[in-house]
């Protein structure tokens, strides 16, 4: 139809609506004055509403003074309409209305006009629940369709005021205000974006609430990438030094009550020594760090004709653990002790690992002893292995055994009949590629502190040992058929080196091609430790692995036959590598953040390093005092080469964020 000049109509623009009067037309558009006193050109089909009445005034103020007296009279009337008694009304009749026959239903009066027409499409499309305004008709939804736009709206409803209080608990946390309560965790509002931000910051844009948390921030004008984590830091939720890698793989320092309440069981129990050898007469000794609790292994040493009869003792934790247990079932999900710098997460509850089962000294334990009889060329004579009982009669530590390694003596031919067993190993491949530990300490007043330390003599002899130990536990299995898993190596990718190089940057240069070990079920050469077979016993109390193993060979011992079958132990041991991959992802991070957090405080100063390898536009070099490698950009015109000493800054680095930048201190030699 058409529109005469002066006719009032209505519209949406940006969700808005508009009373207007024609003033003229030009094609297929109309133009329009708006009560606003805008000017529009738009077509018929834009228009929600065509009233018959015209005004009739003289000027343009006058003009406009009658469009806002009509809009705010619509407005008015909408408010007077119940849209969902009105609904309920017309339900269950037809499915379309036209305006006109809603609104004689929607006013109970005798006068009605366009502008309660108008009102009535105005009520529909704002409240676009119960009825759906679409070419000049009103459709009546459903009552599936009502429910659910009605959820819609409450739930949007919430949302909106759920972001007006996050907006408002953001500005208190982040503004000047003092006295500010920064969490109020009986607020249900609050307590939502607490879990939110958490989960963000834990999960990143794979968060469910990755877009949500983004526009609180953005709406609060907080745009940095860190001030979600540091929110949380602010409210003191979280520490500064927060482990979110912990959170990522859902790892817990604590254990379920269903586990406590076995491991104080286990505790309680009686020590059974039905079929044990009794040692517990013989010098039997541990040698680990002071810090140590949970020590899972102890030595013996004993002159044998020309040789030495070793003893490596391992607690027979493996003995009273039954399979599908909650103590079993929690080692194997945890698979392994993490250490990190800040933080011990145990396997197994510390009333098992530092008590009942700990080696301490003076306390009778069960255990499983591999006897080893080496002549004095560190020929392996005979091997044997029994279930035993033991009681450690000495606790030393490494500096104690250093010292008695110097004196000579059976600790010092003990320690070398070690290095001949290395020197064996060597000669069929082994690499042991001896670098520095990176020791990572804190201290009150000078925050992370770290060094780099060679292990000591009585280090080497205990590793060494219990590699040998672990070679009989996998031979035995090997040879009497007992279901198993071994730990394999391929051959380094290339072999730049022999195994008996000790210069670290050779060495350096040497890891980063050995290949990557892994769990089989059937005997493989372990290229890194030049093994025809290879697995781990001797650590019980921190490694699923070992304890796995260890029941095996208990239970051959006892009765002749494995514990597991080799089905159980193939899931178990995808369990067990799930769980050694978290162990090791949680652990390289949090190093690195720790190394990183000691850069923090050497910016810009010169750092020793040494180039490890060169690329078109890059040299990777490394830091000398951190082992950590870093990328340079080449200087045009400059020559590099291998294993060169150079002089690097730390020119940015933030280890929240994982940042570290080096550059090239002034004055390098190329």
């Amino acid at each position: 139809m058409d529109v005469a000049n002066n006719q009032v109509v209505e519209f949406l623009e940006n969700q808005r609506f508009f009373t207007a009067m024609c003033i003229g037309k030009k094609g297929n558009r109309y133009h329009l004055l708006t009560h606003l006193g805008r000017e529009m050109n738009l077509p018929e089909t834009r228009f929600l509403h065509v009233s018959p009445q015209r005004i009739k005034t003289a000027t343009r103020n006058e003009y406009l003074q009658e469009l806002r007296s009509i809009f705010a009279k619509r407005d008015i009337l909408k408010t007077a309409i119940n849209i969902p008694e009105l609904w309920e009304l017309v339900r269950d009749d037809r499915e379309i209305w036209s305006p006109t026959e809603l609104t004689g239903l929607a006013f109970n009066v005798e006068d009605i006009g366009p502008d309660h027409e108008a009102a009535v499409i105005r009520a529909v499309i704002d409240e676009h629940v119960h009825f759906k305004f679409r070419d000049g008709m009103i459709a009546v939804q459903t009552a599936e369709n009502v429910g659910r736009l009605l959820e819609q709206k409450m739930l949007e409803k919430e949302r909106l005021e759920r972001l007006s209080a996050g907006l408002g608990w953001l500005n208190t946390i982040w503004g000047d205000a003092k006295d500010k309560l920064l969490y109020d965790a009986k607020d249900p509002d609050i307590s939502y974006w607490v879990e939110a931000i958490k989960d963000f910051c834990i999960k990143g844009e794979e968060s469910g609430y990755a877009a949500e948390v983004k526009g609180l921030f953005k709406q609060a004008g907080l745009n940095r990438p860190m001030v979600p984590f540091y929110t949380l830091v602010k409210t003191g939720i979280w520490g500064e030094d927060e482990n979110l890698e912990l959170y990522r793989f859902d790892i817990k320092a604590d254990f379920p009550r269903s586990v406590i309440n076995h491991a104080m069981e286990l505790a309680r129990s009686t020590l059974d020594t039905k079929g044990l050898r009794d040692l517990t007469e013989t010098c039997i000794f541990t040698i680990d760090g002071p810090e140590t609790t949970d020590i899972d292994d102890a030595l013996s040493f004993e002159r044998c004709g020309n040789g030495l009869e070793l003893g490596i003792h391992i607690t027979n934790f493996g003995a009273k653990i039954d399979p599908g247990s909650p103590v079993f079932e929690e080692a194997l999900s945890r698979a392994t002790s993490i250490y990190l710098p800040d933080l011990t997460i145990p396997m197994i509850p510390d009333i098992l690992s530092s008590n009942a089962f700990s080696l301490n000294k003076n306390e009778p334990r069960a255990a499983l002893s591999f006897f080893v009889k080496l002549d004095k060329n560190g020929t392996i004579l005979e091997t044997n292995i029994e279930r035993t009982l033991i009681r450690v009669s000495n606790r030393m530590s490494y500096e104690d055994a250093d010292s008695e390694i110097e004196k000579g003596g059976i600790f010092s031919e003990a320690y070398q009949l070690a290095r001949m067993l290395q020197s064996a190993r060597i000669e069929k491949g082994a690499l042991p590629l001896p670098i520095p530990e990176l020791v990572i300490r804190f201290d009150s007043e000078k925050g992370v502190m770290i060094k780099l330390t060679n292990p000591g003599p009585a280090r080497f002899l205990v590793a060494e040992y219990m590699i040998l130990a672990n070679r009989i536990a996998a031979e035995f299995l090997r040879d009497n058929f007992i279901p198993a898993l071994y730990r394999s190596q391929p051959p380094p990718r290339e072999q730049i080196i022999s195994g008996a190089e000790t210069d670290i940057k050779a060495n350096f240069r040497q890891r980063r091609l050995i290949s990557k070990g892994g769990l089989v079920k059937k005997p493989e050469a372990h290229h890194g430790l030049g093994l025809a077979a290879y697995t781990t016993v001797t650590s019980p109390l921190r490694r699923g692995l070992d304890l796995l193993m260890q029941q095996q060979l208990d239970s051959f011992l006892r009765c002749g036959s494995p514990l597991h079958d080799i089905e159980g132990l193939e899931k178990m041991s995808a369990t067990l590598q799930h769980g050694l991959a978290a162990a090791s992802a949680i652990k390289q991070t949090r190093m690195r953040y720790f190394v990183l957090k000691h850069m923090e405080g050497r910016i810009n100063m010169p750092l020793d390093a040494w180039i490890l390898d060169t690329g078109p536009h890059k040299v990777v070099a490394v830091l000398s005092d951190y082992l950590m490698p870093v990328e340079l950009p080449k200087r045009p015109g400059s020559t590099y080469s291998m294993d060169q000493d150079i002089k690097v800054n730390i020119k940015k680095v933030n280890a929240r964020e994982n940042i570290l930048k080096v550059d090239w201190c002034n004055g390098t030699r190329h």
